[in-house]
């Protein structure tokens, strides 16, 4: 067992992971997965945006990094103009200096890309978003249309206030669900139509409040009805606020009484976490999709052979990595994109065989934005490494007070929350945001978050898609919202419990003190017929 340097809680080094460790070279990591995996999320601010101009043209644009960052933020058209060259910004290499000190330096003055997304129309105000359309305030739209403050919303339409969904429409609040149409305040439900308040339910329409349904129609509390009555208590549902406060207590006693699975996994072999999909050997992994061989994976889909990766796509030999897209045989890096052979870069698009780089748009062999022969690039990196590994830099990904972000602004804050003063302890930053601007997308009235306290506005689209739904109005500002669809997904920890049917040994992230009836698949198959 080790002792995490941060938090002093003790974790295992299983062998599956000192297999990576071995193929990749390096040292057993200083952390415990859970703040290897915090320290990555401090560097990805997804729902904090920012009037400010670019540096460059000087026009109005929108950004995740705020006016006051001391570094120079462009528009997409400058960023990508031969005007800038990454390559300008270069420096020699220091052996005499520790590596984080002048790759931070060097950083510093390189330019930033205001946002990040790609063929996209009027979503200006998303982050990690493509081939979209209207999509506002939240962060990874793929092929989605009118779709707003969500979260990792795959080929949706007419929706909002989803997170980790896809293949969605005319939907609103729903957590972990696939293919549902005109329906809201779903959990882990996969082709259902025209319901509400449903939970693990599959292939059915017209719910209410049910529970554990396959095939079936026309239900309340997971009762069989006329259509008259679900037509009366699907209008008061909408209508009355006492009456859905009160139904809804209801149906959360009756979640209790139903058996869940230990784990949420679909087509998956030998394969341990939660939400793991179509997937093998992937261990403590969670909401993955495709993966082969890996551990300590979170929200990843398409990836072979990978460690402590953490909001990623397609990659290949990774290990330490966050928001990568095609990325292969690559080690420390963030925001890199269809790029291979890269340590410690940041902010790289399709470049390959560079260390310690900030901004490259395809370069090879660079190290700290200088360019290298190969033959004199594979020496120097040599070198460093070696130097690294005798300072004790090398291994860890990079540290978490070199993230631009106030730690409150980063996605870290939701997983793992501080205090102001607890984040200031650590050395890390702290921001408050500030208001969202307003009148570009024509706001309507103020409205008082009943949780926060804080003020916040309806858009226009936004208010369309709510009547066009029938639901109510939010009463909490999309931050408290999007944090209470976060609190629906279960710890991302595994405990080991017995099966409340047979009695066998379980791993399931439903801790023992929780209410639940969790059972094996084999239990819980059989509660369903």
């Amino acid at each position: 067992m080790k002792t995490c340097s941060r938090c002093q809680l003790e974790f295992e080094i299983s062998p599956e992971d000192a297999q990576f460790l071995t193929k990749f070279e390096v040292p057993e990591p200083k952390l415990c997965p859970d703040c290897r995996n915090m320290r990555r999320l401090g560097f990805r601010n997804d729902r904090n945006f920012y009037k400010r101009n670019c540096d460059a043209c000087k026009k109005l644009i929108v950004s995740i990094c705020s006016p006051d960052k001391p570094f120079p933020v462009y528009c997409k058209e400058c960023y990508l103009s031969d005007q800038y060259d990454p390559l300008a910004y270069g420096v020699d290499y220091d052996f005499s200096r520790p590596f984080f000190e002048q790759f931070a330096e060097m950083r510093a003055k390189v330019p930033r890309v205001a946002n990040y997304f790609t063929q996209c129309e009027n979503c200006d105000y998303t982050v990690h978003t493509g081939n979209s359309r209207n999509c506002y305030m939240g962060n990874s739209f793929v092929n989605s249309e009118n779709t707003y403050y969500s979260d990792w919303a795959f080929y949706s339409k007419d929706c909002s206030d989803l997170y980790m969904c896809q293949t969605m429409e005319r939907c609103y609040e729903c957590f972990q669900c696939e293919q549902c149409y005109s329906s809201m305040w779903l959990e882990n439900c996969m082709s259902v139509n025209f319901s509400a308040f449903c939970f693990d339910c599959r292939s059915s329409q017209n719910l209410i409040g049910c529970v554990g349904q396959r095939q079936k129609t026309l239900m309340i509390l997971n009762r069989a009805v006329t259509q008259e009555e679900f037509d009366t208590t699907w209008k008061k549902l909408m209508t009355d606020d006492a009456f859905r406060a009160d139904f809804v207590k209801q149906y959360q006693a009756l979640r209790l009484t139903i058996p869940v699975k230990s784990t949420w996994d679909k087509n998956s072999e030998n394969c341990s976490g939660n939400y793991v999909t179509n997937s093998r050997n992937a261990s403590q992994s969670y909401s993955v999709k495709d993966v082969e061989d890996g551990s300590h994976l979170y929200e990843v889909g398409g990836l072979k052979d990978g460690m402590d990766v953490t909001r990623c796509a397609r990659g290949e030999f990774v290990y330490e990595v966050t928001a990568l897209i095609d990325l292969k045989f690559s080690k420390f890096c963030n925001l890199c994109y269809q790029s291979s052979n890269m340590e410690y870069c940041d902010n790289c698009q399709s470049s390959h065989n560079s260390f310690g780089c900030m901004g490259l748009k395809g370069h090879r062999y660079c190290i700290l934005n200088k360019q290298y022969s190969p033959e004199d690039y594979a020496v120097m990196v040599d070198k460093i490494r070696t130097a690294m590994r005798a300072s004790g830099e090398y291994g860890e990904f990079f540290p978490a007070s070199l993230s631009v972000y106030g730690y409150n602004e980063t996605k870290a804050c939701d997983f793992y929350p501080l205090s102001k003063e607890e984040a200031l302890a650590e050395g890390l930053k702290w921001r408050e945001p500030d208001p969202m601007p307003t009148g570009a997308h024509g706001e309507k009235d103020v409205m008082g978050c009943e949780q926060c306290g804080k003020n916040y506005r309806l858009i226009a689209q936004e208010l369309a898609l709510y009547t066009m739904l029938g639901v109510p109005l939010p009463t909490r500002c999309f931050n408290c919202r999007q944090r209470a669809r976060m609190a629906l997904e279960t710890p991302r920890h595994l405990w080991d419990r017995a099966c409340a049917k047979c009695q066998m040994p379980i791993q399931t992230t439903y801790a023992a003190d929780r209410p639940e009836v969790v059972c094996c698949e084999k239990c819980y198959l059989n509660a369903l017929v």
